[in-house]
């Protein structure tokens, strides 16, 4: 297994990787992992979150996505995320097709499953590991049970109804900046 270079991404576009291609290790902490995601949108907003919040990489499993951003019917529109999540800005955001994203990390990435479940911590108590992964669900369904098994902790945002997908990434990360102790001085690049 190879390491990953800076040179392997080309910002803003989807780099697809092969089984036991690379592997990351803790620089690439924070990152998400969607298993699954079926709306184009919710990406475009888990890139615009990751980039507010100091995230690195939004990996994700599946072809409903790839299928969007090749489906020749949809034009150039259907070539690209949405364009204000395009922006230059949000460049700095690897975005990774991978269907074993949890086989890329190193063991002292923490991998975060964030899903409704028995005795998952609560968002307000939760303690953010310095080097987590965290691992969200399709909007249409749950992480399995071979995923879950793969985390090392579970946490829940308690709400009254289920949330977007999109909203509950910028719901952990805002939370982990604010826990963490991370400012807007922190994200001042000089």
């Amino acid at each position: 297994m190879r390491d990953v270079q800076e040179e392997d991404f080309v910002l803003g576009d989807v780099l697809c990787l092969r089984k036991k291609e690379v592997h990351f290790g803790t620089e690439m902490a924070p990152s998400v992992i969607l298993y699954d995601p079926r709306y184009i949108h919710n990406i475009g907003c888990v890139i615009r979150s990751l980039s507010c919040f100091g995230g690195k990489a939004v990996l994700f499993t599946g072809e409903r996505i790839l299928s969007l951003l090749k489906d020749p019917t949809l034009g150039k529109r259907g070539k690209r995320f949405p364009r204000e999540e395009r922006m230059k800005g949000y460049q700095d955001i690897r975005i990774i097709h991978d269907d074993y994203p949890l086989t890329r990390f190193s063991s002292k990435v923490v991998p975060v499953a964030v899903e409704v479940r028995d005795h998952a911590e609560e968002l307000p108590n939760f303690v953010h590991p310095q080097n987590a992964v965290y691992i969200f669900g399709p909007e249409d369904g749950s992480l399995s049970q071979t995923i879950l098994r793969l985390c090392q902790r579970f946490v829940v945002i308690p709400s009254r109804y289920c949330l977007n997908l999109g909203h509950a990434v910028s719901i952990v990360l805002y939370d982990r900046i604010v826990k963490l102790g991370i400012t807007r001085s922190d994200f001042i690049i000089s």
